[in-house]
């Protein structure tokens, strides 16, 4: 039954047009399951990113991009490595146009929860910037700062989490290393009496 149910939801997906005819993530692997209690959820996939690589914050040709690269230096402060987190986007297609993030966030949103139901041993969830977070407390969020940092009890599908924002982890972002710092040491105190465990498979 799980099987079938899944096979529906792959059908579901690729044949998806509500934000147009976009360039999608494979189904197959537009969750990287990792070894984490954590999930990292960002925005949506860079055209020259994952979608290719099919390996999160990674080119085709194997180099972490920008944004891996400083979120690499974060997860260093949990002692992780990035190819050991989950990770997953907010939006499942290549979104050129930044004003269409919160529509296609929210065309998205039952893909993500429904993988959001898949984890196992993962109750934290990390998102990156504005419209993951926005979707997640399904809330409008006037000024991002206020929320950054800060640590909400969300329940989705029946199932508890514990919500941190923080800042997009970009080159161009100025805040997304030095003002991400302390949210991870603020998190490494979380995780200290949590096992980093091998993957289960849902």
């Amino acid at each position: 039954m799980k099987r079938q149910n899944n096979i529906l939801l792959k059908e579901e997906f690729e044949d998806c047009k509500l934000c147009g005819n976009l360039q999608k993530l494979d189904y197959d692997c537009m969750l990287q399951k990792g070894r984490t209690p954590f999930i990292i959820i960002g925005e949506s996939p860079a055209k020259d990113g994952w979608i290719e690589s099919h390996k999160a914050f990674y080119n085709k040709n194997g180099k972490l991009q920008g944004s891996g690269r400083i979120l690499s230096k974060l997860l260093a402060i949990l002692n992780i490595n990035i190819d050991d987190i989950n990770f997953t986007e907010c939006c499942k297609c290549v979104i050129q146009d930044r004003k269409a993030l919160d529509l296609c966030s929210n065309n998205c949103k039952h893909f993500l929860f429904k993988q959001l139901d898949g984890l196992v041993d993962c109750d934290i969830i990390i998102t990156l910037g504005l419209h993951p977070t926005q979707i997640l407390l399904n809330k409008k969020i006037a000024r991002f700062s206020d929320f950054v940092g800060r640590v909400f009890n969300i329940e989705i599908n029946s199932k508890k989490f514990k919500l941190i924002p923080i800042y997009h982890p970009s080159p161009v972002n100025p805040k997304g290393y030095k003002n991400n710092v302390a949210i991870f040491e603020m998190i490494n105190d979380m995780l200290i009496n949590t096992e980093i465990k091998e993957p289960k498979d849902s």
